[in-house]
């Protein structure tokens, strides 16, 4: 048995499946970060090599169309531990059979590559809603993001036709990737240094202005915190404004409320 171990750079699966092609090999595994290998397992590292990636993506092309690559890329962006196994075993399949297979649901590969793509695209709807922006000194409106796939610049064209008039930044902390709008255009890039953002002088006086409203404004004997949780998940509040102050303090299993005058505040046991 044999696995591949490929670099970082975006399209480095496809010179696994360069290499696969070329030696006749079929690998049990495809992965980038950690992999932790049978005994009886070889590990190979394949090295990116431009011209080897180009040639099987324009094999990919040819045999399921420019759809089929952008698909596999649209995978990519996943965040899921067999993501690599997933794509390179689903690309294998199209390249062998010379034609598009990721709508035959009964392969097991297909269905698992079909998954990936739903979670992402579902991100997608929903982050939509959970952005929350703050205006820094200059004027621009920043928000700072963790998803859990990468998606920022999916989301970004999103907030281009609902801000027209207005330059912001969505800002992805996990991946340190962020996609600026200037009023004309969109632009993606990833740092290599920290982000350091200075806030308007007005900001923290309108987000405890919100976070106060937020927490009055229900209906404190109709609370359901599983509920609430199951349309807004825990792990995406650390980055919205209402929930800088609570959200150590909320969690999905809580007891119901016990003092109607003041804030209900349980003790945190899980982060979801």
């Amino acid at each position: 048995m044999i696995a591949y171990k490929i670099s970082k750079e975006k399209d480095a699966i496809f010179c696994a499946l360069f290499e696969s092609f070329t030696l006749k090999e079929r690998p049990i595994a495809v992965f980038s970060g950690a992999f932790q290998p049978s005994f009886d397992c070889q590990v190979k590292t394949i090295n990116y090599i431009k011209n080897n990636a180009e040639r099987v993506k324009k094999g990919i092309i040819k045999c399921g169309g420019i759809s089929l690559l952008s698909t596999l890329f649209y995978v990519m962006r996943s965040s899921d531990d067999l993501m690599e196994s997933i794509v390179f075993s689903v690309a294998h399949k199209c390249l062998s059979a010379r034609k598009n297979l990721t709508d035959n649901y009964s392969d097991p590969d297909m269905l698992a590559f079909y998954e990936l793509k739903t979670k992402i695209s579902h991100e997608v709807h929903i982050m939509t809603g959970f952005v929350r922006f703050e205006k820094t000194l200059s004027g621009v409106w920043y928000s700072h993001i963790t998803p859990d796939n990468d998606i920022v610049d999916l989301i970004a064209p999103h907030f281009k036709k609902r801000l027209p008039n207005e330059k912001f930044i969505l800002h992805d902390t996990k991946r340190n990737i962020l996609t600026a709008y200037d009023g004309k255009n969109l632009i993606t890039l990833k740092s290599d240094k920290p982000v350091t953002v200075y806030l308007d002088k007005d900001e923290i006086e309108f987000q405890n202005l919100w976070q106060t409203y937020f927490d009055y404004a229900p209906v404190f004997e109709r609370k359901n915190l599983r509920q609430q949780a199951n349309f807004l998940p825990h792990r995406y509040r650390r980055n919205m404004s209402e929930f800088l102050g609570t959200l150590e303090s909320e969690i999905a299993c809580a007891p119901q409320v016990s003092d109607l005058n003041g804030l209900y505040k349980p003790d945190v046991t899980d982060d979801d």
